[in-house]
């Protein structure tokens, strides 16, 4: 799929609860991985909180049908609650956020293997409310086919 290329006054609104919180992320993460490893896709981690306007403001962003067809055509995707920093800790960790996450949204973009290929940029979606939907499509577009850090690699499989 070519990228769209969506206009600056596209409609778009913020998703008040953008996470499931029922969701077994662990679960979610390993099946993720899986089915990435047999689509060709990458995988797409979203982790942030509904208390978060740049959350939310991605969130609405990635609901726009042009860029969510983007999306879901390029990666798989899992969208994880770390409440106020104090959930889903165990998963910040295995992606190798051993002392926290940067801040939020942080939106991590790896191999079906765990290469992990935004590590220094991981962290640009703090800012979701100053971007543009078209900002959407320009990064995750330039993911795609950027080489991952092979030393910078998790855990694809859940810890049983």
């Amino acid at each position: 799929m070519t990228a769209p290329i969506i206009p600056d006054d596209t409609p778009f609104d913020e998703i008040a609860e953008p996470y499931d919180l029922e969701l077994d992320v662990q679960r979610a993460l390993t099946d993720a991985f899986a089915r990435a490893r047999t689509s060709g896709k990458r995988v797409l981690i979203k982790l942030g909180g509904a208390w978060c306007p740049d959350c939310r403001v991605l969130a609405g962003m990635m609901t726009i049908p042009a860029v969510h067809a983007f999306l879901t055509e390029q990666f798989e995707i899992v969208t994880a609650s770390i409440g106020r920093y104090d959930v889903n800790q165990d998963v910040v960790t295995r992606l190798g956020f051993a002392d926290g996450l940067p801040g939020a949204p942080t939106v991590l973009v790896m191999t079906a293997d765990g290469a992990v290929a935004n590590r220094a940029s991981a962290d640009h979606w703090r800012t979701a409310r100053q971007q543009k939907p078209q900002h959407v499509i320009d990064y995750f577009d330039a993911l795609t086919d950027v080489a991952a850090n092979p030393s910078d690699r998790v855990t694809i499989t859940q810890e049983e």
